[in-house]
């Protein structure tokens, strides 16, 4: 069975409105298929192509979608996906990369040339200003969480809901401001929680490590020293 994943790097893309494309993707395509998100929120890479393969897929094409495309993604993404087929059990599907969209001439001119609904824009004095953009909410630890591609693979977009929900748990909801971030860079030592104003930097592999931070760190004001692989300020350049 021939199958297609659709890599959608889309971080500042509401949940319904990545859904709305996902489902038009998926059903304008001639077989089965599956479109996700690179970073934020949803299934990796590496669980979507675990359904494709349970499906049946013995051919997957992952298809990046952007105009133009991540260039740092685009060379990353087939070592990623080579990751997850070294850990199959045999008969392994193929798998297959194609190039980005903006090679193709025919999408560059259906863009240029689409007839979209347009509306005029109005001058708006301080338009760029939000409501409640003035100061951050009142909170004693600010915890950023990457949910950058790389660790988004490795399931960060979860870890970040585990976070909240046992954040909630142990009644700390109105001393902690979490905040999903982009990547923060030590994409290797990933899925990535850093922890101000302490500046400790910790790998959170999964809802044990999570439930073991909150407990000890946020409840009891104590270290995971085990878990704590950087400190800001420190350098980690060698002599």
């Amino acid at each position: 069975m021939h199958a297609y994943l659709y890599l959608i790097s889309a971080t500042y893309v509401s949940a319904q409105r990545f859904s709305t494309l996902a489902q038009k993707l998926e059903g304008a395509t001639a077989g089965p298929a599956l479109a996700i998100r690179l970073e934020a929120e949803g299934a990796g890479l590496w669980s979507a192509l675990d359904e494709l393969r349970a499906r049946g897929a013995t051919r997957i094409d992952l298809r990046p979608v952007g105009l133009p495309f991540s260039q740092s993604l685009e060379k990353w993404l087939p070592g990623a996906a080579g990751a997850w087929l070294a850990r199959q059990d045999l008969p392994v599907p193929e798998l297959y990369f194609s190039a980005s969209p903006e090679g193709d001439m025919g999408v560059i001119t259906a863009v240029a040339r689409a007839e979209l609904p347009m509306r005029r824009i109005s001058a708006q004095p301080q338009g760029e200003r939000g409501k409640g953009w003035d100061l951050p909410p009142a909170h004693q630890h600010h915890l950023l969480v990457c949910t950058g591609p790389r660790c988004h693979v490795k399931d960060a977009p979860n870890l970040a809901d585990v976070l909240k929900v046992e954040i909630r748990r142990a009644g700390l909801g109105d001393s902690c401001l979490v905040t999903t971030t982009g990547c923060v860079f030590p994409c290797n030592a990933g899925p990535v929680i850093v922890h101000y104003p302490r500046g400790d930097w910790y790998r959170m592999a999964d809802r044990a490590d999570i439930q073991n931070f909150v407990a000890t760190v946020l409840a009891r004001g104590g270290r995971l020293e085990s878990l704590i692989f950087h400190q800001t300020g420190v350098s980690h350049e060698t002599a």
